[in-house]
C-alpha cells in the first residue's frame, strides 16, 4: 500500500502533465511528497493553474514550458532541473501526439510527426535525463503506452505503431541504463474517460463498445493509470525493469462476443465503403499541428439578421442604405449636399438596423437599457453556438473589436452628463430646475440613461449568461480591422491550448459625431451609395453592424460532429509605418500583411482563387487596396475580388467579421454573386492588375484540380485594413474531409526565450492632471506643424514623448528593426478630443433642447457652454477624427517613427495593461514581433468622464503614460540591449 509520503525528497518531471493522464501524475506524485515538475507546451496555460492550485494546497510543483519533439527544449528543460533541484529521481514520459488516420489516409509527414513526440520525445528524454538521474544513485523512467500498442483499432494506426515501438524502447532502455541504478518500465491502459480518448472519430460510440466489452462495463479514469505511474515511480517497484503494466480494466480478458453479465455486446462501427476517409485528428499535445476551424457564425446588419439572410443579399444586390428614424436620432448635424459648413456633416444617408429581429433565446430576455453592440452581439453569439457541441469542462475564450466611439448609447450619456455637470457647476438651478432639464435632454437623448457602455462591459454583457463566467474577454480596437485582429488572438488561444472553444468577432453602431467628424475628411459618398471596387467609386457609408465566429480546433470539431464551415489556414497583420499619412491606406502595409499570411498558411498566393476586398468605396482606398491585391495574387489565372459594402456598408469594427462570413458562404455555394453597381475598374488599376476580375455576373467556384484530376479544397482570402494603418489578412482553406490536410511550415517557437524589459519611460503631469488645455510639447520631442499637434488628442502627444524618451539603444534597435517592432497600448474608453467632438456636433440639439425650457439663467448659461466649447476645441477639419480615435494613439507611433510590425490598442478597463503585457508575449513569443513597445495611458481627467469612472473621491482620475520596450532575452542580448528585468505574464487566465 502506498505511504502518503513516500517520494518525499524525490524531483519528478512528468512530460505532457497540463491534461488528463498528465495532469492526474502530476497530483498524485505531489500529494505523496516529490517536487514535481510539470512540462506543458501549448496547454501553458491549464498548466500554470494546475501548478498554483498544488502549490496553493502546499505541494512542490513547478512549471517547464517546452516541447518533447525540440531537442534544444529537452536539453533546456533538463538542465533547468539540475540547477534549481540538483536532482532528478522520476521521469515519467507522457506527453504524446495522436493523429488518427488509416493508411489511406496518413501522409508520411503524419507518421514521422506522431514517431517525433511518441518514440523520439521520450528517448530523448531519457538520454538528457540519464546523466542526472545516475548522479543521485538512480531513478525510475516509466513510459505511457496504450492498448493500440498490440490490438488494431480503427484509425489507430500512427499512434499503435509509435505506442508498439515505445514498449519496445523500454525493454531496451532498461538494460542499457540498469547499470546507472535506472529501472525503465511501461504503463498501459486502456480507453480512459479523459479528453484525449474524445478525440476518437466517433467518440461516443467508440467508447460504449469499449466499456462493453470490460468485465466493470465502464471506461477507467486517469486516476486509475497515474495509481500504477506512482507504483513504477516508488521504490515499491525496485526489482522491476523493462516490464509493461498493463491496467484496461479485463479489457484484454478472452470473452468471446459476451461482456459483462453474459449480454453480446454492440458490434465495434463498421465503416461504410461510401463514408469519406477519416480526416487526420490530432489529441490536444499536437495543437500546433492541428488546424483552426470555423464551427459557427452569426451576424446583424442593416436589412439582414442571419447569415442565410445575409447570403440572400449578396446574391441580390440591395443597397441597404437610409437616413435614420427620428427613434434613433434627431439632430441638425447635417447639411445635406453642402461641405462649407462648420461642425456639420454633408451626407446623413448611412446603413442602420432599423428592422432588427432578434434571436428566439434574446426574444425571450427579460427587456432591458442595453448597447446597442450588446444586443447585436448577444443575438449573433446565440446563432454562432446553435448547432455547436459544447462540454461541460469546455474552456472558452471571448475576442472581440469594439470601441468607444462605436457606441450611441456611450456618445448621449456623455453628452448629457456633460451638460448636467456643468449646469450644476455654474450654480444657477435648483434641484427642482436640474431635474426639469434632465429630463428635458433624456428625452432627446434617451439612451443617456444607460451606464454599460465601455467596450469591456459591452463584452462583459454579450457572453453574460451564454458563455461561462470565467471566459477572459479580449477587447481589441484597430479601427476598421478589429475583428480580424480579435480573430488573430482566437487563433493564438487555440493554437495555444489556452481554450477549447474560441469565439471572436465585433461590432459597431453608428453616432452622428462619427458621420459628422469623417464627412470632414471627405471621405463620404455624396450620392449616397457605395461603389465599391468601381471607376466611379465616390466614398464610403458607414453602418451598424455586428458578426461573432466560433473556432475550434479540428479534431474537437470532427469529434462533436460540428460543421466546419473552413479551416483559418494562416492570419497576417501589419502596420502602415510612415506611410503618406495616417490616414491613408497604404499599398505595402496591405502587401505585408497579406504576405504574412500566406507564409503562415504555407499557401502559395496562386492558389488563393477569390479576395474578399476590405473595398469602402473611396477612390483612393479602393486603388490602394487593388493595387496591393495584384501584386500579391499574380498567379497563373484570373483572380476574382468582390465586397460587401456596396449592399449593406461598412460595419466598421465588424466589417473583417462580416467579409470572413462573406467568403465563407461563397465557398459553400460554389458560387461567387455579381458586384453590385460595378461596370469596371479605374484605368491605373486596370493597367497594372489586368489579371485581376471583379465580376459583373454570378460564376461559379469550381474546386481547383489536383493531380489525378482530383479536386482540391478552394482557397480564399479576406482583406482588412483599419484607419492608423492597421492591416490584417485571413487565409481560408475549404474543408473536405477526404482531402488530407497538409501541415503547415514550421511556426516559430521562442517560448524557452524569457522575455526581458529592456527600456522605459513616462511622462506625468505635475499634479493629478495636465488641465483642461494640454501643454503644447516642445517642437524637438513632437515635429509636427502646430496646427496638426493641436487637432491631436493628449493621449497621442504622450505616446510620441514616451517613444521619444527611451533609452537612445532602445530606439535605434526600433529603427533597424522596423518590420518586427510593435505598438500595443492599453487605454480606457473615449479620448478627450472625441468628448470635445461628441459636445461640438450636437451643440444645436443642444440649443434645441434648452431654449424649451422657460427657465430663468438658461439662455445665459447656453451662451456661455457654447462659447467654452467652441474655445476649448478646434473647428472640425480633416485633423480632427484621426486626432481623436483611441486606436492612433498606437498607430501615431508607428506612423510617427516609422514602425511596420503591427500596432493595436487594448481596451479591458483597468487590466487593459495587464491585457497588453500579454499580448506582447504572444507576439513575440510567436516570433511576429522582435520587440513591442507596451504602453498604459491615462489622458482623459474632465468631469463627465471622470464621475463615471472614479467610483469614489478618494480614487480620482489621474493623467500619465508609462511604456515599456520588451523583447526576448536572447535578441536583446544579440543586440547589447541593456536588461533591466525579466517578466512573465499568464495569457487568458481569468483573473
Amino acid at each position: 500500500m502506498a505511504a502518503a509520503g513516500e517520494l518525499t525528497g524525490k524531483v519528478a518531471l512528468v512530460t505532457g502533465g497540463a491534461g488528463g493522464v498528465g495532469s492526474a501524475v502530476v497530483g498524485l506524485l505531489a500529494q505523496r511528497g516529490a517536487t514535481v515538475y510539470l512540462n506543458c507546451f501549448h496547454s501553458f496555460a491549464a498548466g500554470r493553474k494546475q501548478a498554483e492550485e498544488l502549490t496553493a494546497a502546499g505541494h512542490d510543483v513547478r512549471v517547464l514550458r517546452g516541447s518533447v519533439g525540440k531537442p534544444d527544449h529537452v536539453e533546456r528543460m533538463i538542465a533547468e532541473i539540475a540547477a534549481t533541484s540538483g536532482r532528478l529521481d522520476v521521469l515519467v514520459n507522457n506527453a504524446a501526439l495522436g493523429l488518427f488516420g488509416s493508411a489511406a489516409t496518413l501522409t508520411e509527414d503524419d507518421i514521422d510527426r506522431t514517431w517525433n513526440i511518441n518514440v523520439k520525445g521520450p528517448l530523448r528524454c531519457s538520454q538528457a535525463a540519464r546523466q542526472l538521474m545516475a548522479a543521485g544513485g538512480g531513478g525510475s523512467i516509466v513510459n505511457l503506452s496504450s492498448i493500440g500498442s498490440t490490438r488494431v483499432l480503427r484509425d489507430y494506426l500512427a499512434i499503435g505503431l509509435s505506442k508498439a515501438a515505445l514498449e519496445s524502447l523500454t525493454r531496451y532502455l532498461a538494460v542499457e541504463f540498469a547499470a546507472e541504478g535506472i529501472r525503465v518500465n511501461t504503463a498501459s491502459g486502456g480507453l480512459l474517460d479523459t479528453p484525449g480518448a474524445r478525440m476518437f472519430p466517433d467518440s461516443s460510440g467508440f467508447a460504449d463498445v469499449m466499456a462493453d466489452r470490460t468485465p466493470f462495463g465502464r471506461l477507467g479514469q486517469a486516476d486509475e493509470i497515474a495509481e500504477v505511474v506512482g507504483f513504477l515511480a516508488s521504490d515499491r517497484s525496485v526489482w522491476m525493469t523493462g516490464q509493461t503494466v498493463t491496467a484496461d480494466g479485463g479489457l484484454g480478458l478472452p470473452l468471446g462476443t459476451f461482456g459483462r453479465g453474459g449480454q453480446e455486446p454492440a458490434a465495434a462501427p463498421a465503416e461504410s465503403p461510401d463514408a469519406a476517409p477519416s480526416a487526420t485528428v490530432p489529441t490536444e499535445t499536437a495543437l500546433g499541428h492541428d488546424p483552426i476551424v470555423v464551427v459557427g457564425m452569426g451576424l446583424a446588419a442593416p436589412g439582414v439578421n442571419s447569415p442565410d439572410e445575409f447570403w440572400q443579399a449578396l446574391c441580390d444586390g440591395p443597397a441597404l442604405f437610409s437616413e435614420a428614424a427620428p427613434d434613433r436620432w434627431q439632430t441638425s448635424a447635417f447639411a445635406p449636399g453642402r461641405r462649407d459648413v462648420p461642425d456639420k456633416g454633408y451626407q446623413p444617408v448611412s446603413g442602420i438596423i432599423a428592422d432588427f429581429r432578434p434571436h428566439y433565446r434574446l426574444a425571450a430576455e427579460p427587456d432591458a437599457d442595453r448597447d446597442f453592440n450588446t444586443v447585436w452581439l448577444r443575438h449573433s453569439l446565440f446563432q454562432a453556438l446553435e448547432s455547436v457541441t459544447r462540454r461541460a469542462d469546455d474552456r472558452f475564450s471571448m475576442s472581440v473589436g469594439l470601441t468607444c466611439d462605436g457606441s450611441q448609447h456611450r456618445g448621449e450619456h456623455f453628452l448629457v452628463e456633460s451638460v448636467l455637470l456643468a449646469l450644476t457647476e455654474s450654480g444657477t438651478m435648483t434641484e427642482d430646475q436640474l431635474r426639469t432639464v434632465k429630463d428635458a435632454l433624456l428625452k432627446r437623448f434617451p439612451r443617456a440613461a444607460s451606464t454599460r457602455t465601455l467596450p469591456h462591459d459591452i463584452a462583459a454583457d454579450a457572453i453574460e449568461g451564454i458563455l461561462p463566467a470565467a471566459t477572459p474577454v479580449f477587447v481589441v480596437d484597430t479601427a476598421c480591422s478589429s475583428s480580424l485582429y480579435a480573430l488573430d488572438r482566437a487563433v493564438r488561444d487555440l493554437r495555444d491550448g489556452r481554450a477549447d472553444i474560441a469565439v471572436c468577432g465585433g461590432s459597431h453602431a453608428q453616432r452622428v459625431a462619427n458621420m459628422v467628424a469623417f464627412a470632414q475628411l471627405g471621405g463620404l459618398s455624396p450620392t449616397g451609395e457605395v461603389r465599391a471596387l468601381d471607376e466611379t467609386s465616390d466614398g464610403v457609408l458607414f453602418a451598424d453592424g455586428a458578426g461573432i465566429l466560433v473556432l475550434k480546433r479540428l479534431s474537437r470539431a470532427v469529434a462533436d460532429g460540428d460543421q466546419v464551415h473552413g479551416i483559418i489556414s494562416g492570419v497576417g497583420l501589419s502596420a502602415d509605418g510612415k506611410g503618406k499619412a495616417i490616414n491613408a491606406p497604404s499599398t505595402p502595409g496591405q502587401v505585408a500583411a497579406a504576405r504574412r499570411a500566406l507564409a503562415d498558411a504555407g499557401v502559395e498566393a496562386g492558389e488563393v482563387g477569390l479576395v474578399i476586398a476590405h473595398a469602402t468605396g473611396t477612390p483612393a482606398g479602393d486603388t490602394a487596396e487593388l493595387l496591393g491585391i495584384a501584386e500579391v495574387y499574380n498567379g497563373q489565372h484570373p483572380v476574382p475580388v468582390v465586397a460587401n459594402k456596396s449592399i449593406i456598408g461598412h460595419t466598421g469594427w465588424a466589417a473583417g467579421a462580416l467579409s470572413l462570413i462573406h467568403l465563407l458562404l461563397t465557398m459553400r455555394h460554389g458560387h461567387i454573386p455579381a458586384q453590385p453597381r460595378f461596370t469596371k475598374l479605374r484605368d491605373k488599376v486596370a493597367e497594372q492588375a489586368s489579371h485581376l476580375t471583379v465580376p459583373r455576373e454570378p460564376m461559379a467556384w469550381p474546386r481547383p484540380l489536383e493531380p489525378g484530376n482530383v479536386e482540391g479544397p478552394r482557397i480564399g482570402a479576406v482583406s482588412g485594413f483599419g484607419f492608423g494603418g492597421t492591416n490584417a489578412t485571413v487565409i481560408v482553406s475549404e474543408y473536405l474531409p477526404q482531402h488530407a490536410i497538409p501541415a503547415p511550415p514550421e511556426r516559430p517557437d521562442h517560448s524557452g526565450d524569457p522575455l526581458v524589459i529592456v527600456g522605459w519611460s513616462k511622462c506625468e503631469p505635475d499634479g493629478l492632471d495636465y488641465g483642461e488645455q494640454f501643454p503644447m510639447p516642445p517642437f524637438e520631442s513632437v515635429r509636427m506643424p502646430p496646427k496638426l499637434v493641436r487637432s491631436l488628442d493628449r493621449s497621442q502627444l504622450l505616446a510620441i514623448q514616451c517613444v521619444h524618451a527611451l533609452p537612445a539603444q532602445v530606439l535605434e534597435f526600433c529603427s533597424a528593426h522596423r518590420d518586427t517592432t510593435g505598438v500595443i497600448v492599453g487605454f480606457m474608453g473615449q479620448t478627450q478630443a472625441m468628448g470635445d467632438i461628441v459636445l461640438r456636433t450636437h451643440l444645436d440639439d443642444i440649443a434645441d433642447v434648452l431654449a424649451a425650457e422657460p427657465i430663468p439663467g438658461l439662455p445665459r448659461f447656453l451662451e456661455e457652454f457654447q462659447e467654452a466649447v467652441q474655445t476649448s476645441t478646434p473647428p472640425l477639419s480633416a485633423d480632427s477624427y484621426p486626432g481623436a480615435m483611441p486606436n492612433l494613439i498606437a498607430s501615431r507611433i508607428c506612423n510617427y517613427f516609422d514602425l511596420r510590425g503591427l500596432n493595436l490598442l487594448v481596451d479591458t478597463g483597468e487590466t487593459a495593461l495587464l491585457q497588453v503585457f500579454q499580448a506582447a508575449e504572444d507576439y513575440l513569443r510567436s516570433g511576429d514581433l522582435d520587440l513591442a513597445l507596451v504602453a498604459g495611458m491615462s489622458a482623459n481627467a474632465v468631469p463627465a468622464w471622470s464621475s463615471e469612472v472614479r467610483g469614489d473621491d478618494a480614487r480620482p482620475v489621474a493623467e500619465g503614460a508609462y511604456l515599456f520596450a520588451v523583447t526576448r532575452e536572447s535578441v536583446a542580448r544579440a543586440a547589447g540591449l541593456d536588461i533591466l528585468t525579466r517578466m512573465e505574464t499568464s495569457i487568458g487566465e481569468p483573473a
